[in-house]
């Protein structure tokens, strides 16, 4: 009996995965250092739309078979109970949003903190993983004031354009205390923890948010979590994973662009970036709850 060969990107993720990031990082930082104005912010919208849609949401999209894993659901009808709850629960979160966009907004930065420190819970421990999850979002509002303040009016109106005010901390501080992580990361000879953290250091500092966001999102947390659910899986389950992959990411663009067609009257540049970051977060909320029950079990 012949044995069965791993899916082709989680062969491409464990040969390229550690140095796809810290280099893409140096590519990025590089370009925008010799081309300043090289991406007009209308087109840093785009790409940060196309890149997460493609390459964020999958990330999220193998929930059911996290699911099935723990035991939530072993038959077609509780599948369809999950997933309908599940999607209810993106709606909620949604609803929320629109009804209170500025607590909407802080909640969202909190558990994003909490979530994003997950990238390292096999390497440093909690208070340092946390703590990074915590400046992994207070860098580029304290490097870049002005354009997140920005972006946060475009999503929770001028109240949570305040909230820039409330998160800034000085430039000099955020730099200091992740050096300071990343030197405890080598310290304990977690060299890739410790190029992470530098890596996004530089990216934070020298690149637009929404750059730094689209890379760190694609290219560092969305693979990590897909290669951890692909090695946990047998390789004759690989197939189906990326068949569920597909299936639930098409379904979640559909929900996108049904939110699309309710804001259409909104301006473009705005549109873009509450579809991007409300569907973030109204993914991101079942999704962490089923990471943080997975946990438990384990």
């Amino acid at each position: 009996m012949t044995q069965q060969k791993p899916s082709l990107p989680f062969i491409f993720y464990l040969k390229y995965g550690r140095v796809i990031f810290p280099v893409s990082v140096f590519l990025t930082i590089i370009l925008f250092n010799l081309l300043p104005q090289f991406l007009s912010p209308t087109i840093q919208l785009v790409i940060l739309g196309v890149v997460i849609f493609l390459l964020g949401l999958p990330h999220g999209a193998l929930d059911p078979w996290i699911a099935q894993r723990l035991g939530l659901y072993d038959s077609t009808k509780q599948k369809i109970v999950f997933i309908t709850g599940y999607l209810a629960l993106t709606a909620l979160v949604v609803l929320f949003w629109l009804w209170l966009p500025v607590l909407s907004l802080f909640i969202f930065l909190m558990i994003s903190a909490w979530h994003f420190s997950g990238d390292w819970n096999t390497s440093i421990n909690r208070p340092l993983r946390l703590c990074a999850g915590t400046l992994l979002l207070l860098m580029p509002i304290g490097f870049h004031t002005d354009t997140v303040s920005t972006i946060f009016q475009a999503l929770s109106g001028i109240n949570g354009a305040k909230l820039t005010t409330t998160f800034s901390l000085p430039p000099w501080l955020l730099a200091v205390v992740m050096t300071l992580i990343a030197a405890a990361a080598a310290m304990k000879r977690q060299w890739q923890t410790s190029l992470d953290f530098l890596s996004l250091l530089g990216l934070a500092y020298f690149t637009p948010p929404l750059i730094y966001f689209t890379l760190y999102f694609c290219l560092l947390h969305s693979p990590r979590h897909l290669f951890g659910i692909f090695k946990s899986a047998t390789i004759a389950e690989h197939l189906s994973l990326m068949r569920m992959m597909i299936t639930f990411t098409l379904v979640s663009l559909m929900l996108i662009g049904g939110l699309w067609w309710l804001w259409s009257a909104i301006p473009p540049s705005t549109l873009i970036l509450k579809l991007i970051f409300i569907s973030l977060a109204a993914v991101t909320v079942p999704h962490m709850l089923l990471i943080y029950a997975a946990h438990i079990k384990k």
